[in-house]
């Protein structure tokens, strides 16, 4: 279920698990996309909520409270840094908000994430083949497994657009937006078909960065009369 995976995934980053879990945690991790983009999730809201607890008692005393509220029990202070102290209570409420308002439910990203099929044209070689099969996990939405077969085709047809243009977005699917850059940004310096497919999917991974700044840089990097000119623009309106 979502919530426990909500949960899991609090305990993975606040350090409360034992190796054994961690272990366990981190190979699940690899092939549940939704366990991925729980914890990019609960990352980008961690990183967005840095408080310096440690002099504020008022806050620290409410968000106690919430912790008590929900979990029943009050929770340990976890120290990062050595200039910021979050509170056990702090993950409590993290957790608390993914629960009620499950941002990324109506995410302007997954609105407008593309999800269309990989296409794959037959070559009749055994590349070929491996071609297939990724696209089939791709389409399957198991874009993890996909992703390792598209790095394998990747790392020997660095110079085919389609194969780049695939992995660059299992990339960005597995929350490796920064990789996902680097495998997309020379397609759209190109002149293949997939060039301003590639300039959107970009242009994604700085919206999933929350960057609305170079997200709207490369939207209106798509021209009029290609194909992603009118969702571009559309997201540009949401912005």
């Amino acid at each position: 279920m979502t919530e426990d995976k909500i949960l899991w995934v609090a305990r993975y980053v606040e350090g409360d698990m034992d190796d054994a879990e961690v272990a366990d945690f981190e190979s699940r991790l690899a092939d549940d996309a939704e366990l991925q983009q729980n914890l990019s999730n609960y990352k980008d809201i961690h990183q967005s909520l840095k408080m310096k607890l440690s002099d504020n008692e008022e806050l620290e005393h409410t968000l106690k409270g919430l912790n008590k509220q929900y979990f029943g029990e009050e929770t340990k202070v976890v120290s990062f840094k050595p200039t910021i102290k979050w509170l056990g209570a702090v993950a409590a409420v993290l957790v608390i908000g993914l629960f009620i308002w499950a941002p990324w439910n109506n995410s302007l990203y997954n609105t407008y994430n593309d999800h269309s099929d990989m296409l794959v044209t037959e070559r009749g070689a055994t590349e070929a083949g491996d071609l297939v099969n990724a696209a089939a996990l791709y389409n399957a939405k198991n874009y993890a497994a996909a992703k390792a077969m598209l790095q394998k085709l990747y790392a020997k047809q660095k110079t085919n657009a389609m194969i780049g243009y695939y992995y660059g977005l299992s990339l960005l699917k597995t929350n490796e937006v920064e990789q996902s850059r680097e495998v997309l940004t020379p397609i759209y310096d190109g002149e293949s078909v997939f060039k301003y497919d590639a300039a959107y999917a970009i242009a994604l991974g700085y919206l999933k960065e929350n960057n609305k700044a170079d997200c709207k840089a490369w939207l209106t990097k798509i021209p009029e009369g290609t194909t992603r000119y009118q969702q571009a623009q559309d997201l540009l309106g949401e912005l």
